[in-house]
């Protein structure tokens, strides 16, 4: 290859509209190049250069004469906009058509990438799934083993404490012999001693790839709503939630209600031109 080719080469890979042919703007200034080009065919822009130099020219409104003007104007512009407006569209849609096209074929190619991986992760959670079980099993014999060492340990205790009973109660009895009194035998009891043993668990990672990659387990707490009515006003009067209930009622008022508890339902008058 000769430096020229080279560098031919290497202008193509910094830029690839750097070839033969292909001076073409990018697609996103291309279009809006196409967008003012056409515009100018259909005469839209200059009409609505006119448009907007008659309007400034216009005066204000003092007789019915002026306002029927005004609303002719009005319409020619609402005109213009939509003549705009089908413009845009005629060049949106190849582009929409092209970008569907796009998308569909990435979905083709990631498909089965993504098949695979919610096999991948079914069978990492059957995995956890039977160390989480091996671990409660684990926790189980390590409270039974712990309970039984309470229990030894308890008795161990219990033993102890009923000979220092006993070992106080004699004392007692001897001193009251020794003092030569009637009284009632007082009874000695010593301070009850419970046994508690620890059981201690490890957690650590489940599994670790070669390249770093850890697999752990993780706890996330979810929600489901058992009663709108119970929910607490930070949640019922956030705004998000207003806005959503917002849009619900609208649509209703929309579809024809005229009545809802709690809401305030009016006409606005507004000015539409035909």
């Amino acid at each position: 290859m000769t430096r020229i080719a080279a560098a031919v080469a290497n202008d193509t890979v910094e830029n690839p509209r750097a070839v033969i042919g292909s001076n073409r703007a990018p697609i996103d200034e291309q279009v809006v190049i196409d967008l003012a080009e056409a515009l100018v065919a259909e005469g839209l822009t200059k009409r609505i250069d006119e448009l907007l130099a008659s309007f400034s020219r216009a005066p204000e409104i003092t007789s019915p004469e002026i306002a029927g003007r005004y609303a002719e104007i009005i319409k020619q512009m609402v005109a213009a906009g939509k003549a705009v407006e089908a413009e845009r569209e005629k060049l949106n849609r190849p582009l929409l058509t092209a970008q569907r096209a796009l998308k569909g074929r990435a979905d083709a190619i990631t498909a089965p990438l993504k098949e695979a991986e919610l096999t991948a992760r079914a069978r990492l959670k059957k995995f956890d799934d039977h160390i989480a079980e091996l671990e409660r099993q684990r926790e189980a014999e390590a409270q039974r083993i712990a309970e039984q060492e309470r229990q030894r340990l308890q008795a161990i205790a219990d033993q102890e404490a009923q000979k220092e009973r006993d070992r106080l109660q004699a004392i007692e009895n001897e001193r009251a012999a020794a003092e030569a009194r009637e009284a009632t035998v007082v009874e000695v009891q010593a301070e009850t001693v419970e046994v508690a043993v620890e059981v201690t668990t490890n957690a650590g990672p489940i599994a670790q790839g070669d390249f770093g990659a850890k697999v752990s387990r993780t706890t996330t707490w979810k929600h489901e709503i058992i009663s709108v009515r119970q929910l607490p006003d930070s949640i019922l009067k956030h705004a998000k939630v207003i806005e959503a209930i917002d849009k619900v009622i609208a649509a209703q008022v929309r579809s024809g209600t005229r009545e809802m508890k709690g809401v305030r339902i009016f006409a606005e008058t507004g000015i539409a031109i035909r």
